[in-house]
């Protein structure tokens, strides 16, 4: 069986997304198995996480040989995500070679199946002046071919008071924002 894997910009339409949901809660089954029976569960897989954040920011999924997680149709950006499936805590880490326009953060709530989504609005050049410990920023560890791991739910969303941009449920594949009633509702949740 042959596997054509050269893809490009995929944009992540209403099949895709379920298609999509479908698997998280395959994922969500698996990773509650292996937390109950070892020390840690298993990472989010950029196969979900991905896909979930070009459907609720209306980016393509690059899939091909193209830099970067995601494309912005209108803007070209190339766009990094970032996701924790700890709500509360996060370590995400940067190869020295990352660059990226803009970096989203992912966050998922596993207990009510929801996603918050950050747009921090943030390019690598920017992101590399934040620290990655008390002597040393991000482009310092990147210059020395290390991958600098940071928490950006410490850096962004608890330093600057942020509140999601958009909040995705899982379970009715359905994106809110700011200006829906279900969002307040979720974000109280």
């Amino acid at each position: 069986m042959v596997i054509y894997n050269e893809f490009g910009h995929i944009k992540i339409d209403e099949a895709r997304i379920d298609e999509t949901c479908n698997a998280y809660f395959k994922w969500k089954d698996l990773n509650t198995y292996i937390s109950n029976n070892s020390h840690r569960g298993i990472n989010m897989p950029d196969a979900i996480s991905e896909p979930m954040g070009c459907y609720c920011l209306n980016y393509l999924w690059n899939r091909g040989d193209e830099s970067g997680d995601a494309t912005d149709p209108e803007t070209g950006e190339k766009i990094e995500f970032k996701a924790t499936s700890r709500f509360d805590g996060d370590l995400s880490s940067f190869g020295p070679k990352c660059k990226f326009d803009n970096l989203v953060f992912l966050r998922f709530k596993l207990d009510d199946n929801l996603l918050y989504i950050y747009n921090l609005k943030i390019n690598s050049e920017d992101f590399g002046r934040y620290p990655a410990n008390k002597k040393e920023t991000i482009q310092d560890q990147k210059n020395q071919g290390r991958r600098p791991h940071v928490s950006l739910q410490k850096l962004f969303v608890e330093e600057k008071n942020l509140d999601p941009d958009i909040i995705f449920d899982i379970r009715k594949c359905k994106a809110y924002n700011r200006l829906s009633k279900e969002y307040n509702r979720f974000l109280n949740k």
